[in-house]
């Protein structure tokens, strides 16, 4: 009798383990950086030092041909929060990615048809021995209207 009973506690445990395993697959479907054990810890985090130059943000710029500047916000003109403008849309544009955001630019481009230009800049911070402190923020890219439409074409 003792035996049948550790038999079904193995066996409600094993299937208690699977349900959960199974869910966390479900739920991290189709989300990049949610595949590891059960979610992003700071602690796989790269180190940083001293007089390091953080990149804690970007913003997105359409200039027009009369050299104004508007920012693409990423809940008005893109309806997406923070973390998808950063990672799937902000750093790809830095890196000249283009044909992995074509969604996000034939928005861009309905939004502000006459820009010539998209500048990527960024806003970070230095690591000091007070803290991280904020530095003056540059342009860091510069993405041609020409670029964007061959890549819409």
């Amino acid at each position: 009798m003792r035996l049948q009973i550790e038999q079904y506690r193995f066996r409600l445990i094993s299937l208690i383990i699977i349900l959960v395993l199974g869910a966390q697959l479900v739920a991290s479907f189709g989300h990049a950086n949610r595949f590891f054990p059960f979610m992003w810890y700071p602690m796989y985090a790269e180190a940083h030092f001293e007089g390091e130059r953080i990149n804690v943000e970007h913003r997105i710029y359409a200039v027009t041909r009369d050299g104004r500047r508007h920012y693409v916000d990423p809940v008005s003109d893109l309806e997406i929060d923070f973390w998808r403008y950063e990672r799937r849309f902000a750093r790809p544009l830095r890196d000249h990615k283009l044909e992995n955001i074509r969604p996000i630019l034939e928005m861009v481009v309905d939004r502000y048809p006459t820009f010539t230009e998209l500048q990527v800049e960024d806003y970070p911070m230095i690591i000091t021995r007070e803290g991280p402190k904020p530095v003056p923020k540059r342009t860091i890219s510069v993405v041609r209207r020409e670029d964007v439409d061959e890549v819409l074409r």
